[in-house]
């Protein structure tokens, strides 16, 4: 009996989680023109990659936009993946995040690096539709707390790493968010490794210490590159754990 209790409970659990539906458009090449540029709705097309903490700390705000905004469209390229050789080859993208602001097929505007949800909605020059329906407000429920681990394997400046994200949901909010990015240095390029770490350094973008196999760059809820990022914090466990998954990470 509570053997089937738990079983129970584990269904329960994968059918909550399945119901988060964040609204998010994945693209390649091959959804390209009919995912925006025929999109008959305004696109915010997001460029990012899984080894960069702008990149993850966004997720939220697009979370939000695209579960309060049903007239616009969030649609996400993940430059890590393959599929995506015209995209890359079609548009500028010198940097990440970058989010393209797509109106009837053309490039309106293009925002760089972690922005807040009101300057996309600027750059997009968004004005709610009339016809459009807003999204129903939900009540908030209070939850239970509860933590959240995601990894994937990805790259940093063209070096192979792993990006682990943790975080601690508390009862209407994220309390926590904590970036590990391990970058693994080939003996080849061993003498480059404090160079590099130095370069990482100066950036302010969170702690780095050497390793075994390379080094480690570490960003936690307090940094200063977090605070200046001003994460909304608002996603509840099942949109985060879907966004990240959106972006290639597996969690548990």
């Amino acid at each position: 009996m509570k053997r089937l209790f738990a079983f129970l409970l584990c269904i329960m659990a994968v059918a909550a989680f399945a119901a988060e539906d964040i609204k998010i458009v994945k693209v390649n090449d091959a959804n390209f023109e009919s995912e925006v540029l025929h999109s008959k709705k305004p696109v915010i097309l997001d460029i990012t990659s899984t080894s960069c903490p702008p990149c993850l700390i966004m997720i939220p705000t697009l979370i939000g936009i695209a579960k309060n905004y049903p007239d616009i469209k969030i649609a996400t390229v993940g430059i890590d993946e393959p599929g995506i050789d015209k995209i890359k080859a079609t548009l500028p993208i010198r940097a990440f995040p970058t989010f393209f602001m797509v109106r009837d097929g053309k490039i309106v505007n293009q925002l760089v690096g972690a922005v807040k949800e009101e300057e996309l909605l600027a750059a997009l020059q968004y004005t709610p539709s009339p016809l459009a329906k807003p999204a129903a407000k939900q009540k908030k429920v209070k939850n239970a707390k509860r933590n959240m681990v995601c990894k994937t394997p990805g790259q940093f400046n063209g070096l192979k790493n792993l990006v682990t994200i943790s975080f601690v949901f508390g009862d209407y909010e994220i309390e926590n968010v904590d970036i590990v990015t391990d970058v693994f240095v080939p003996p080849a390029m061993e003498s480059q490794r404090v160079q590099m770490m130095e370069h990482v350094r100066s950036s302010g973008k969170g702690e780095v210490e050497p390793t075994m196999t390379g080094f480690r760059i570490h960003i936690d809820n307090n940094c200063r590159f977090m605070k200046a990022m001003d994460m909304k914090r608002t996603s509840t466990y099942g949109e985060m754990r879907a966004g990240l998954e959106l972006q290639g990470f597996s969690c548990q």
